[in-house]
């Protein structure tokens, strides 16, 4: 199984969380096969929007949703 990451991003309430305002606004950048691409694009919109503290980016591990059972040290 491949271990599929999803990046995506928006507006949150508070720059220390991850309650974000308008789920329907979220920015989905795209479902990557490693991590190493999905931090990448993570790296590139995060990039982007620096100075935007109420901005956040996140990488979320679909495959441990999938399949929780599996290593959780790995990547």
């Amino acid at each position: 199984m491949s271990k599929l990451h999803l990046v995506f991003g928006g507006r949150v309430r508070d720059p220390q969380g991850l309650d974000f305002e308008d789920p329907s606004k979220l920015d989905i950048v795209g479902i990557f096969a490693d991590y190493k691409s999905a931090e990448n694009a993570w790296r590139d919109r995060a990039q982007r929007s620096v100075d935007d503290a109420e901005m956040r980016y996140v990488v979320v591990h679909l495959h441990r949703l999938l399949e929780p059972e599996l290593d959780l040290t790995q990547k």
